[in-house]
């Protein structure tokens, strides 16, 4: 972003300001300078700084009225801290200057670029005697300085420059006009945080969320195998032993929602077994209306190797091979046929209750099995490590993986 872009814009510049062709500006008044001037349009990063409470309209005026105090609350909370702020302005004047050479008139440091402001500010006068924005044009600023600066580290420490009861009013009445028309009724603040919540969306690690902190280990554990390009893309939350029980379908649930409730911006994955438990225990959060569009309830997808699988019960003592897809895949169900045999033969499902919301059978692997197929994997990714994962069965998991990668398609 530019310097001039920051005061009076009266360097050309992305909005810069030409005296012959005044066009439509917003700006943001901190008392009675007027600074972060942008030429028909506004910057939707300044803002979402402010909540529609704030809005202002009056028929002259329109826009976001709010104090320097709310405001820096607001710039803390997204992590604008005055250290934090004086290293991204120390960082950009920085790297300006390698491209400028030391011979450039220009700021050398923070100091010299943030003079400007107070001189504009007048500070410490509460009151301050520059009445319109024709008076930037005394200041002498360093109009040809470019920094790749967020405005809100500029603002932060401007900010501790004023009072705290300061006004701080983002002006847009300019846009309503003949040649911008911008709605007043708009929630022009509300639309900003929504697209920062996008931009960090995009850019942030996808969460998955799983019924247990087995199933998180364990897929962590697998992602390095056979999607080791995904690491640090893709996070399974383990929310620890202590405060998610194992094989909580119910638990998944309460997360899902707790996550909608605070507005979580990440991308994020409620990972379910693809058993009846779960399709019974998720059916109504699936249906419901409030999921954002930056979540995504799935469970683990149909197998091959569950279309046809020995299970125990509940009428016979003898395994009788059935689909369980949909009824007991859990995520041992996943980890591979290597690994389900067992004394030579695949580990069978005990059926176990009746779930009648989704009128079918739940299923799952006997205790003492469930756990030697975990250990078993455990080992088998550590055999991957060392030997490479080759001639060993990863079917489910990439099964699982993909379902993952393609869950917002």
């Amino acid at each position: 972003m530019e310097f001039a872009n920051f005061c009076s814009g009266a360097a050309e510049g992305r909005h810069g300001w030409d005296p012959g062709d005044m066009g439509h500006h917003s700006r943001l008044h901190i008392g009675r300078a007027q600074m972060f001037w942008s030429r028909d349009s506004y910057d939707s990063v300044l803002a979402a700084l402010f909540t529609e409470a704030d809005r202002h309209h009056d028929g002259e005026e329109y826009g976001y009225r709010s104090t320097a105090a709310l405001t820096r609350d607001r710039l803390q909370l997204q992590g604008f801290t005055a250290t934090h702020a004086r290293r991204q302005i120390d960082a950009a004047v920085g790297e300006w200057r390698q491209k400028v050479g030391p011979d450039d008139p220009g700021p050398r440091n923070s100091d010299d670029l943030l003079d400007t402001y107070r001189e504009i500010l007048d500070v410490p006068k509460d009151d301050f005697d520059r009445p319109s924005w024709f008076a930037y044009l005394e200041i002498q600023e360093p109009s040809d300085v470019y920094l790749d600066l967020d405005a809100r580290a500029m603002l932060r420490v401007i900010l501790d420059m004023v009072p705290n009861s300061t006004e701080i009013f983002l002006d847009l009445s300019e846009l309503t006009g003949c040649c911008v028309e911008l709605d007043p009724t708009e929630p022009i603040a509300e639309r900003g945080r929504t697209d920062q919540r996008a931009k960090l969306a995009a850019d942030a690690p996808l969460i998955v969320l799983t019924e247990g902190t087995t199933d998180s280990e364990l897929l962590s554990l697998a992602l390095e195998v056979t999607h080791p390009h995904l690491v640090g893309m893709v996070n399974f939350l383990d929310f620890g032993s202590q405060n998610r029980p194992e094989g909580g379908v119910g638990a998944l649930r309460n997360t899902v929602r707790a996550f909608v409730a605070a507005g979580v911006a990440n991308r994020f994955v409620a990972l379910a077994d693809n058993d009846a438990a779960a399709y019974e225990g998720l059916g109504e959060l699936k249906s419901s209306r409030v999921l954002p569009a930056t979540c995504r309830v799935l469970h683990y997808p149909d197998l091959e190797l569950l279309e046809d699988y020995p299970t125990l019960g509940p009428y016979s003592a003898e395994t009788v091979n059935a689909n369980v897809n949909g009824r007991a895949g859990s995520l041992e169900m996943y980890l591979g046929v290597d690994v389900l045999t067992l004394d030579g033969s695949l580990a069978p499902v005990q059926w176990r209750s009746f779930k009648p919301k989704v009128r079918r059978y739940h299923g799952s692997l006997l205790d003492p099995d469930k756990k030697r197929v975990q250990e078993t994997f455990r080992r088998k990714v550590q055999d991957a490590r060392s030997k490479g994962p080759d001639g060993m069965d990863w079917t489910g998991i990439r099964a699982i993986m993909k379902a993952i990668i393609h869950a917002f398609d």
